[in-house]
């Protein structure tokens, strides 16, 4: 059976510490190993050394996905240490230099009719953490589907999309844990990001039906606890697994009644839902509205026309 021990990992951001997981058999591995900061490395080695484990005799770093919260301090580690680090082959562009997650967003955020005050405020709430990068050497890229295998016991890696592309999980079989680094969360819905599609960049991958595609898979699963990414474990994991079902199921009719009589652009329709955010919650709100969008479009609940630019939406006389 696998030992699985947590580290809090400290973070700049409003979410709090992120949660790394040291699996104690061999090879020692590390499950999201935190962000490139003092903090974050301080954090990182306090909590390895509260295990009992040196940082040179940790083998294998797994990312769960691509934010600098979760994946940062992995080239430290491989560098520093000859660490070899496993991650979904989606997520590699978006950490190799010259990735600009400002250029592959900016085209949807003028066709959601984000105003240029508002991209500028956007643009200005800078990110307190440095872009994160893969190493040069030893990165090993997954699909999903793949077995990571340790003495004692083996994690099954799954690729569940919809917060981030590349979006991995791993099950633990014998014990029935699920490590599902910012998939889902105790008290938090995670955002599904607005990416581009790897296969076409004009077009947006459809990231709520993607999540709710993972919510269901996992619906089905026999899990006993989910070590989260951020904030505390969940045990009942069937109710939580519903509930985040049930409440995206019931925010699309919040969505259809904004529409209902109207025909708004993606940004009008984020500034009714959050007329106060501001800074980089504006891309959380756009990403979550475009998200809806495209899956009530896709199931023909709603339409949209362009003009000028700007995609406007309205129910759809079929729906």
């Amino acid at each position: 059976m696998l030992d699985i021990r947590k580290i809090y990992v400290p973070t700049p951001y409003q979410v709090g510490p992120v949660n790394c997981y040291l699996i104690m058999n061999r090879p020692f591995t590390l499950v999201d190993p935190g962000p490139e900061s003092a903090e974050g490395r301080e954090g990182l080695l306090a909590g390895l050394s509260d295990a009992g484990v040196r940082p040179d005799e940790i083998e294998r770093v797994i990312i769960t996905h691509w934010h600098a919260d979760h994946c940062g301090l992995a080239s430290w580690l491989s560098e520093q240490w000859g660490v070899q680090v496993y991650v979904h082959r989606l997520e590699k562009p978006k950490l190799t230099p010259g990735y600009d997650k400002h250029a592959e967003r900016l085209p949807f955020l003028l066709e959601a009719g984000v105003p240029s005050s508002d991209l500028e405020e956007m643009l200005n709430d800078r990110d307190p953490l440095p872009n994160p990068l893969l190493p040069l050497t030893r990165v090993n890229l997954l699909e999903g589907g793949e077995t990571l295998a340790f003495t004692g016991g083996a994690l099954q890696v799954m690729h569940m999309p919809g917060h981030s592309t590349g979006h991995i999980c791993l099950y633990d079989a014998e014990s029935k844990i699920f490590l599902a680094g910012d998939f889902i969360l105790a008290h938090i819905t995670p955002n599904p990001f607005i990416a581009a599609r790897p296969e076409d960049p004009n077009q947006r991958v459809q990231t709520l039906a993607q999540y709710l595609t993972g919510l269901n898979i996992m619906k089905d699963m026999d899990i006993s606890l989910i070590l989260t990414g951020h904030g505390e474990n969940i045990s009942d994991c069937p109710a939580v697994i519903a509930k985040v079902l049930d409440h995206r199921y019931k925010r699309m009719d919040v969505f259809s009644g904004i529409l209902e009589g109207a025909v708004l652009s993606t940004y009008q329709v984020m500034r009714i839902m959050y007329p106060g955010i501001r800074g980089f919650d504006i891309l959380l709100g756009i990403s979550e509205v475009l998200a809806y969008m495209d899956y009530l479009e896709a199931r023909g609940k709603v339409s949209h026309e362009v003009q000028d630019g700007v995609s406007l939406y309205r129910l759809s006389s079929s729906k």
